[in-house]
């Protein structure tokens, strides 16, 4: 510094003459440029700090820069950050920046408490500046230490302030000690209050970047996991603009209705895609979920571009609801149903089959009684026949139902009627080709061999151990002919016509008639019954 002309140095030089006026002048000279020196030098550390703070955004590295600069500022030996933390045990204080001394310094002590000498801090009341601490009349009162604990880092000179939010919100505090008194004055008061000022609004910005990462990486993670959902539902999104009718669809969605990834697909395509005969109905579906901003649930036919028709189920809802009702926005997601509509055709065509099948079964037991009861003399005879033909009949249906239904052969039909009469190793069959049957012929046939059994064991050629029974067939012409069908027995009693038409003989001629449009002749030769059937064969197959 120059003063007049004459610099300290000069002053000092004069003082040597013996001025002691000059001497004090340069004492207080020198004085004020060393004061001058390390305010300069506060300022710019301070500058310093304030752009590392206003540009760190990690947590713990703010917080170590508070706390470094804090003893740059104030000339601290050490310093130290404790943030406030608040769980099942209540409020309690934790280390989480030191600076000018080890972490292993503070290890065996416990963390500060909201104490006489704490509390203004941590309580956020002030900043609480000591020029030598043990002096003060707050400290030394709390157990179990009553002071600084044995091994503590020695601490004279004590500056404690606050880091609060502009709120009152207190996130911490800042500490700094010297062995020596008097070490810390206004300014460094000051200085201090004005880093931790500071320090609360990057803590807070940081603190809040920090929750906007987990926020965004959270929302990134549920739209993933929402679009692998999708994805694994085959469930396509759309949205629409309801004003403009900017319509965004994902790939499979375009793939329900037959559309590429990379094909443009906009609302007149959508709805140009629908069914004529659905598409009236869908339109109407949209517009009213618009009207009301209420949701969208329909299924209908598209027509895809390659000609295929499918079924869609669109699910979807009006948002955004504006001032004078209806809405803005729709959004939703598609699923291709066909498959599940094909099976629901099936059920349906399934249950009308069981139930026609039912009813024919039941008409057909109600003739069975009512014909066998007129054909019986007595009770127990009435029984025994007609027992046997309704498992005849239930027989044929459980052969149907091994074919699931779909018919079964004519071979397939002997083996199995003739199983229970324990009499096929006596039946000779002569045919050179099979016939597969509708369930129709099948359920007809199994009767009709079932009763042409049962005479045959009782009255024929198997109720004797010598006799046997040939069944042979040929089909005459095309499928416009005629099967001719015919059981011929050999080798039993002698026959004798019968007096009266019993109901085997009317279920052969009239039933097979009725049923399959047949004509049945029984032929009385002495030698043995003969059962003469010709069958078209379009009543016959499937």
């Amino acid at each position: 510094m120059v003063w007049g002309g004459v610099g300290v140095a000069g002053l000092k030089a004069i003082s040597r003459n013996g001025s002691d006026e000059v001497e004090d002048l340069a004492a207080r000279l020198a004085a004020t440029e060393a004061a001058l020196a390390e305010e300069i030098r506060r300022s710019r550390a301070l500058n310093r700090i304030a752009e590392a703070i206003g540009f760190e955004v990690d947590l713990e590295a703010l917080i170590q820069t508070l706390t470094d600069g804090g003893v740059e500022l104030t000339g601290a030996q050490f310093g130290a950050f404790f943030h406030k933390v608040i769980d099942a045990e209540g409020e309690h204080f934790l280390l989480y920046a030191l600076s000018g001394a080890p972490r292993e310094a503070f290890a065996n002590f416990p963390m500060p408490r909201n104490t006489a000498l704490f509390a203004p801090t941590f309580s956020g009341q002030g900043v609480v500046r000591s020029d030598d601490i043990t002096q003060d009349p707050r400290y030394g009162r709390s157990a179990p230490h009553h002071g600084m604990p044995a091994g503590h880092l020695p601490v004279r000179s004590y500056l404690a302030v606050p880091v609060a939010t502009r709120d009152g919100a207190v996130l911490g505090g800042l500490f700094f000690g010297h062995g020596e008194t008097g070490r810390f004055d206004a300014r460094a008061e000051s200085l201090v209050v004005g880093l931790a000022a500071q320090g609360a609004v990057a803590l807070e910005s940081v603190k809040a970047a920090s929750l906007a990462g987990v926020e965004l990486a959270h929302r990134r993670d549920t739209e993933e996991r929402l679009k692998f959902a999708l994805e694994a539902g085959r469930l396509g999104s759309w949205e629409l603009d309801v004003a403009t009718r900017d319509y965004i669809a994902s790939d499979i969605c375009k793939a329900n209705y037959g559309r590429a990834q990379h094909e443009t697909f906009t609302f007149a395509d959508l709805v140009e895609t629908v069914h004529p005969g659905d598409r009236a109905r869908m339109t109407a579906a949209i517009e009213d979920a618009i009207r009301h901003g209420s949701n969208y649930d329909i299924e209908y036919r598209a027509v895809l571009p390659s000609g295929e028709t499918r079924w869609v189920h669109a699910r979807g809802r009006a948002a955004q609801t504006g001032e004078h009702g209806g809405a803005r926005r729709m959004a939703g997601v598609s699923l291709d149903v066909t498959e599940r509509k094909r099976a629901e055709e099936r059920q349906r065509l399934l249950v009308n089959e069981l139930n026609h099948r039912v009813k024919n079964t039941l008409v057909s037991v109600q003739s069975i009684a009512t014909q066998t009861l007129r054909t019986t003399p007595t009770p127990e005879a009435f029984r025994a026949a007609f027992e046997g033909r309704i498992l005849a009949l239930s027989h044929t249906h459980d052969l149907l139902t091994q074919q699931n239904w779909e018919g079964a052969s004519l071979r397939e039909v002997f083996d199995f009627e003739l199983e229970a009469f324990a009499a096929r190793e006596r039946i000779d069959f002569d045919y050179a080709q099979d016939l597969l049957l509708s369930p129709k012929a099948t359920v007809s046939l199994g009767m009709a061999v079932h009763e042409l059994a049962t005479n045959a064991l009782k009255y024929g050629a198997l109720s004797t151990p010598g006799g046997r029974v040939k069944v042979s067939w040929k089909a005459e012409g095309d499928l416009t002919g005629d099967l001719v069908l015919t059981w011929t027995e050999r080798g039993g009693p002698p026959v004798r016509p019968p007096t009266r038409r019993g109901f085997g003989a009317r279920l052969l001629e009239r039933g097979l008639a009725g049923e399959l449009a047949a004509q049945v002749d029984l032929s009385y030769d002495s030698l043995g019954v003969t059962c003469t059937m010709r069958l078209p064969i379009r009543a016959l197959e499937p």
